[in-house]
């Protein structure tokens, strides 16, 4: 759990770029997008160029946060521009020998390939690459962790480079970019030759609920599969067959005009007038996700924050994340931080969020999304101005007020439930004794119970405010869990993670004892 841990430490970073990707788009999105313009009309060339660019700086950060976690990572541990270079190389090999090798593979759907990098190709001497534009395999995150493993084995086996051997005449830097990328191609090879039987898999389960799209077990699969592939960058996979294609229905209007999917249904169907309450079942939790589940866990966190300076200094960040959410989304970010700080916490939002799901199905609630675009990545369904935009449809005021009851419901379940994971579930979920040992462990590495003057923790961190700050030993906090241990103004910050807050109760109840005795 240590090392799962520190990976949040060092995405920390490129999670707050993708925040503030998330929010460059939300703005353009609410500044150009059409569906708003009840509410308002934006004029001016100047403006539209502003908002155009943000939503194509925000949908490029959004596509490739893959790459920034890559260059997050061995900057991280290797602290090298070579480090760098290497990576940007072994990536992009990795991505062309995918593109080149699975060009050709006729079992694979569309949505097992994307645009990244601008990388692609139309035409090719190879006799089994088909005539059209080639992308790349998708494969999320599974390239970040890849090429990193072998650019960090890379740079640390090409430090020791004989300045005498066969290749001398090759520095150590431009050995290790060479490296990378021919252990990137075969990366590149292997996965090529794997991918087919994963969207294989996909494929199966995409029947499945296809089979009965009615049925409210079919929609909490869908769910989870959708939050769960869309941290790791493949949530088109199931999204598209079901917002675009016929797996997610189809309808027909009364001069012939065939729409196919849900999201292309509901816009169809909207743009006519002729809503008849059958689409939209594959967006509604959207709107209790973003405007209740994810503000109820945000503000949950932020109560886990006992050090009151720290807390007015974070009150901005939360309420800007709160109506970033709520006005354009941020599931994706929100979710990534989750996923590295606190697995046990990511897994009840992912099987949370399938219990939506099956709910709204089985209460026949349906809510869907005015979209024109194809993009499934950077879509943003499921917003406050497009909710409060249904309200001028007769027929949808159960539905509106339906989802705004559960969405209720929602953020307090998500309020308390972060608050009972960080207090109490976060470590040493069997009573193994893991809290105890960690508790003392940490009294003993600061000095003893007597030489703790404060106790202060947030969801990440312990801070320790010390008489005698000499007697800290920071080996031995590391050698017990910490990712890192630093001095802030209000003492020693010891980054236990997601164990931080159980830490510093059980710490405190220590002290409290001690002074009870003393007494």
């Amino acid at each position: 759990m240590r090392n799962w841990h520190s990976l949040y430490e060092i995405l920390f970073f490129p999670i707050g770029v993708l925040f503030f990707a998330v929010a460059m788009l939300g703005i353009g999105n609410l500044l150009v997008n059409p569906v708003f313009s009840a509410f308002y009309t934006v004029r001016g060339d100047g403006i539209l160029i502003l908002a155009e660019a943000m939503m194509r700086i925000g949908t490029f950060l959004i596509v490739n946060f893959p790459l920034l976690f890559l260059i997050r990572i061995v900057t991280r541990k290797a602290g090298s521009a070579t480090s760098v270079l290497s990576a940007l190389a072994g990536y992009v090999t990795y991505l062309v020998m995918t593109m080149y090798l699975s060009s050709g593979n006729s079992a694979l759907p569309g949505t097992a390939f994307s645009s990244l990098l601008g990388i692609s190709f139309s035409t090719s001497l190879v006799s089994s690459v088909k005539t059209g534009v080639h992308y790349p395999l998708q494969t999320g995150l599974l390239s970040t962790f890849l090429v990193s493993l072998i650019v960090l084995s890379m740079y640390s086996r090409t430090r020791k480079h004989n300045e005498y051997s066969f290749f001398s005449f090759i520095s150590k830097d431009v050995w290790c970019v060479i490296r990378t990328v021919i252990f990137s191609a075969a990366a590149g090879f292997l996965v090529s030759l794997i991918w087919p039987y994963f969207m294989k898999g996909i494929g199966r389960v995409v029947e499945f609920i296809e089979a009965d799209t009615t049925n409210p077990v079919n929609l909490a699969i869908y769910g989870m599969l959708d939050r769960f592939l869309g941290v790791f960058n493949l949530g088109a996979m199931i999204r598209t067959p079901f917002w675009y294609t016929a797996s997610g229905g189809s309808w027909v209007n009364l001069v012939g005009f065939n729409a196919a999917g849900d999201v292309n249904i509901w816009t169809a169907q909207l743009s006519s007038g002729t809503l008849n309450g059958m689409a939209g079942r594959f967006i509604t939790p959207y709107y209790v996700l973003n405007l209740f589940a994810i503000p109820g866990l945000l503000w949950g966190m932020y109560s886990i924050e006992t050090d009151l300076i720290e807390r007015r200094r974070l009150r901005l960040f939360y309420i800007l994340v709160t109506a970033m959410s709520i006005l354009s989304g941020s599931l994706l970010p929100v979710e990534l931080m989750l996923l590295f700080l606190s697995p046990l916490l990511f897994l009840f939002h992912v099987g949370f969020t399938g219990l939506l799901y099956g709910l709204f199905q089985a209460m026949r609630v349906y809510l869907g999304y005015n979209y024109t675009g194809t993009s499934v990545l950077t879509a943003m369904p499921g917003t406050l101005l497009e909710y409060l935009s249904y309200f001028k449809y007769s027929s949808l005021q159960n539905t509106l007020l339906s989802i705004a009851a559960v969405g209720a419901i929602t953020f307090v379940i998500y309020f308390l439930v972060t608050r009972l994971y960080f207090r109490h579930l976060a470590l040493d979920l069997f009573n193994t004794g893991g809290k105890q040992r960690l508790t003392e462990g940490t009294i003993e590495a600061v000095g003893g119970i007597e030489n703790i003057k404060m106790t202060h923790s947030s969801c990440s961190r312990l801070v320790l405010n010390l008489y005698d700050p000499t007697k800290i030993n920071a080996g031995k906090l590391k050698a017990l869990g910490s990712i890192r241990v630093y001095e802030t103004k209000a003492g020693f910050a010891i980054c236990y993670g997601a164990a931080s807050t159980i830490v510093a109760m059980r710490i405190s109840r220590t002290m409290r004892d001690k002074i009870r005795r003393n007494k």
